[in-house]
């Protein structure tokens, strides 16, 4: 083995892993506020009496638990690499605490199947995975250590393992074999960079920036070996990405760099469901969920793209953020403007026929934007961030700087016991799902929508320094420094111990902005095409109200045609 590829990696600079989180949401912010505020100045009523948080959710969930569909009487063991290294040296502190990011991410998606243990690979303890129904191994660590009891174990195929990216040379150099597997050997990393990994038939893409290396295959006995997926660069070579033999599933390399829609993360997803939760179905669902809907949403809008969707029977989701605010008057010919949902009758006559016709509420947090100034564009809602601190660079690319300055879980309660006082307030159910705002807040505040919300219904946000040693929940050694973020193609229960449902296809962004390119119908139905090669999948997307039903009808007919059944987040949680 030569270690050239395998120490070199590629990661995302920490402001951008953070913003390919938000990419979505953030692109259509200016043309919202033009269609959704432009309207005469108010002053918003007095807040609502908060509601009490106390035990509002005693059952709450804990990081370890299943998902929704996984099996509680199963559970899996989660090894990664903690930068130990096999020659007694110990990796960078950024290294080790990507390391421990991509753990998080593989504990996230194997929750779909099972209940987890996360624990660094060399502390593993010999016959330890008998008190386990399955292994996954992640090696993002080049030669790091592992314990031979760990090794001897996996050879043995006391359970099933899947085992993901380097030191797989380890695993049969220790019984004097070969590296590789019956059927199979590794012979060091590839020399080009592939592009394209085919799954199930469906080219999925891999970014050639991932630069974690991905290792050669080769199979010498296809009578024992099945080779799930392959690897390719255009007018190259081809090897397998990922094999099954026996006990054992080997995928090449760890596919969470750069990691986007279409790309080969969906077929690392599925494998491991498929290893972890044989009998989950194959089935499609989609889901909808109508966006930044607050106090100054025209309710002709609202109701034109409702009316549609309830006349077609399609279930959907309102994401509502209950308090407009507009300190400077940016969007209000520079009157300060603010309304809170007991101002708006009209509005909220719309949202409770929408709500008796079945629809879902989600709180959008509380005022969609901060009021101490640009975050990072205007401080008016829907446009800005409300509980991450962000800016915008000299070249236009909008950069994540931290927690709010006033942040903390007493800071974030208030707001979110004021935002649920007021659906109290004008008669609308409180609602039991939580979407932060472009999908940012800090590892404090996901820390505390697990206790106040059954589920979340966004893309996450994890932070390095939350499982040190495997233990999840430590606030207190996240750093902003590293954060990112995670997508999913099927509903999870994440590190927050939180549920979550997925929201994974994006949304119709008419024009560029910023880092953040347009987005068409067609982008979208694409993302949802590749993601079919996940076996029980969400192609899930929002929607602006103000474009009207006729775009919206075109997704859900396309969404149809390709297999999906639209379905409500309660179901999606159900399993």
């Amino acid at each position: 083995m030569t270690e050239d590829k395998g120490t070199r990696r590629f990661r995302l600079p920490a402001w951008l892993r953070l913003a390919v989180v938000a990419v979505v949401t953030v692109t259509v912010a200016v043309v919202v506020l033009v269609r959704v505020t432009k309207t005469n100045p108010v002053t918003a009523s007095p807040p609502a009496t908060p509601v009490s948080l106390a035990d509002r959710l005693p059952g709450a969930g804990k990081a370890g638990l299943p998902g929704p569909g996984g099996d509680p009487d199963r559970r899996t063991l989660v090894l990664y690499d903690d930068g130990r290294k096999k020659d007694g040296t110990v990796s960078p502190p950024e290294e080790v605490r990507t390391a421990e990011a991509y753990a998080m991410f593989t504990a996230n998606l194997v929750s779909r199947g099972t209940a987890w243990k996360m624990l660094p690979a060399a502390d593993y303890r010999p016959r330890q995975a008998d008190g386990f129904q399955a292994i996954v191994y992640l090696g993002s660590v080049y030669d790091a250590l592992l314990p031979k009891a760990f090794l001897t174990d996996v050879a043995a195929a006391r359970v099933p393992a899947v085992w993901i990216g380097a030191n797989i040379w380890q695993l049969h150099a220790s019984a004097g074999k070969t590296a590789g597997g019956p059927g199979w050997r590794v012979e060091g990393y590839r020399g080009d960079n592939p592009t394209t990994v085919t799954y199930k038939g469906t080219p999925l893409r891999r970014d050639p920036r991932s630069g974690t290396g991905v290792v050669a295959i080769d199979v010498r006995d296809r009578t024992k070996v099945q080779i799930l997926a392959e690897a390719s660069v255009p007018g190259g070579t081809t090897s397998p990405w990922a094999v099954h033999s026996g006990q054992l599933t080997y995928v090449a390399e760890v596919p969470y760099a750069y990691a986007e829609a279409q790309d080969r993360y969906l077929a690392a997803a599925d494998i491991l469901l498929g290893v972890l939760s044989p009998q989950a179905p194959n089935r499609h669902r989609a889901l909808i969920r109508l966006e930044d809907v607050g106090p100054r949403t025209k309710p002709e809008e609202l109701r034109k793209v409702t009316e549609f969707l309830i006349g077609q029977k399609i279930p959907f989701t309102l994401a509502v953020y209950p308090y407009y605010s507009d300190p400077q008057g940016r969007a209000n010919d520079g009157s300060p403007t603010s309304a809170r949902l007991v101002d708006s009758p009209e509005l909220v006559g719309a949202l409770k026929d929408a709500v008796q016709a079945g629809a879902t509420l989600v709180m959008h947090g509380y005022s969609h934007q901060s009021d101490s100034g640009p975050n990072p564009y205007d401080g008016v809602s829907a446009s800005d961030f409300e509980f991450y601190k962000a800016s915008v660079d000299g070249e236009g690319v909008v950069r994540m700087d931290g927690p709010m300055p006033e942040d903390s879980a007493l800071w974030f309660d208030q707001r979110i016991a004021t935002g649920l006082g007021e659906f109290r307030r004008v008669g609308l159910p409180e609602p039991t799902m939580f979407e932060f705002p472009h999908y940012g807040g800090s590892a404090v505040d996901y820390q505390r929508t697990t206790g106040l919300f059954q589920a979340r219904y966004d893309r996450g946000s994890y932070y390095a320094g939350f499982c040190p040693g495997g233990r999840c929940g430590s606030t207190a050694t996240a750093t902003t420094e590293q954060v990112y973020g995670q997508f999913f193609p099927y509903p999870v229960r994440d590190v927050y111990g939180a549920n979550v449902v997925p929201e994974n296809i994006g949304n119709v962004a008419p024009v560029a902005f910023n880092q953040h390119a347009a987005r068409t119908a067609v982008d979208m139905l694409a993302d949802a095409q590749s993601a079919l090669v996940v076996r029980d999948n969400v192609a899930s997307f929002f929607y602006h109200p103000f474009l009207g039903e006729g775009g919206l009808r075109d997704l859900v007919n396309s969404l149809r045609a390709l297999g999906y059944r639209f379905t409500t987040p309660t179901e999606v949680l159900d399993g």
